[in-house]
């Protein structure tokens, strides 16, 4: 028996850090940066996009397919002073989106009747989410870095991919008798379980439109429902860069921050409203928030103070009270964080 895991809870307020971004010493300035404002969290990579693991883990299989990128030489050392700071730490695991193991493992990837590697749009390959070897990987990695001192887990691609060619995959027998929403909902249980047995709570990164969309909900497979009834958090990426002209009723939601995150968390509300009743435990919602300007869009808005200021009103004034800020490039707008 676990003593009551996680009884302090932290109102999580966070930013994300690439691992490449960890190593350096601009870390202190963002170490600084969360001393000055109501930040109190950083999601790290630990396992990152491109299916490497930013510090040199002890594991077999983590070695045995080579799988280190060193970017961060000392990690209990970053560990331990981010926590003199007062921070709580989440280790961001790449799930299935993993070009890294699937070109040194073929027979974990996906790929067609015949064999051949599926590739996304970017040319990645991915690897099979019906593989229980993948999931055993994954919680290898989320296992080490709990014990090297992370406070969280969280799993992010924890779907399949979207791209054109997903219609040849052959995904296995295992296919033949659950879906895709089946399967991505049971690994949630078993990493669930498995990390609750250390103590250590576990976050999944979902995409925002899953929430009221059963197709989408079908093709990535997640169901935003089902999951939340398992993790002790969930993540909606509900940047309003994803969303389309006219969702929510909303002529170009990219430009009103504050009004699609509304939307979209009111969603999230009333479609949890009713699992809360059949179900006790349900995960805590802690969106992902929008500090980037979303340039490739035909019709964008520059983001910055103002607008990160207004998605997290929407989150408080939503009655939801965590959030997280992502910027790939690691660059934060703290003219729009209290002090």
């Amino acid at each position: 028996t676990v003593t009551e895991p996680f009884a302090e809870k932290v109102r999580v307020k966070g930013i994300y850090v690439t691992g490449a971004m960890a190593g350096t010493s601009n870390m202190d300035n963002l170490i600084d940066l969360v001393d000055r404002t109501e930040l109190n969290t950083m999601v790290i990579d630990v396992k990152n996009d491109e299916g490497r693991v930013v510090y040199d883990m002890d594991s077999a299989f983590v070695r045995e397919i080579g799988a280190v990128k060193e970017y961060v030489s000392d990690m209990p050392g970053l560990i331990r002073k981010c926590k003199e700071h007062g921070i709580y730490l989440i280790a961001r695991i790449v799930a299935f989106k993993d070009p890294f193991l699937a070109e040194n493992r073929q027979d974990l990837a996906l790929t067609d009747k015949n064999g051949n590697i599926f590739r996304d749009k970017s040319g990645l390959a991915w690897v099979n989410p019906y593989k229980r070897e993948v999931w055993d990987y994954l919680l290898e990695i989320a296992r080490q870095a709990a014990s090297v001192g992370f406070d969280e887990i969280q799993f992010d691609y924890i779907r399949f991919s979207t791209d054109a060619g997903m219609s040849k995959v052959d995904f296995g027998e295992d296919a033949l008798e659950q879906d895709k929403e089946d399967v991505i909902t049971e690994f949630t249980i078993y990493a669930a379980q498995e990390l609750h047995d250390m103590g250590v709570p576990l976050s999944a990164d979902v995409y925002g439109v899953i929430i009221d969309s059963k197709l989408d909900a079908s093709i990535v497979g997640q169901n935003y429902y089902e999951m939340a009834k398992h993790l002790d958090y969930i993540s909606p990426m509900v940047y309003p860069s994803h969303y389309g002209p006219g969702n929510f009723g909303i002529e170009n939601p990219d430009k009103q921050p504050y009004d699609t995150i509304r939307h979209a968390l009111k969603d999230s509300i009333e479609l949890l409203a009713e699992s809360r009743q059949e179900h006790k435990k349900q995960a805590v919602v802690r969106p992902w928030l929008q500090d980037f300007t979303a340039s490739y869009l035909k019709d964008y808005m520059n983001y910055g103070d103002q607008e990160v200021r207004q998605q997290i009103q929407a989150v408080y004034d939503s009655g939801y009270d965590e959030w997280i800020l992502w910027d790939a490039g690691v660059s934060y707008h703290y003219g729009g964080l209290l002090t």
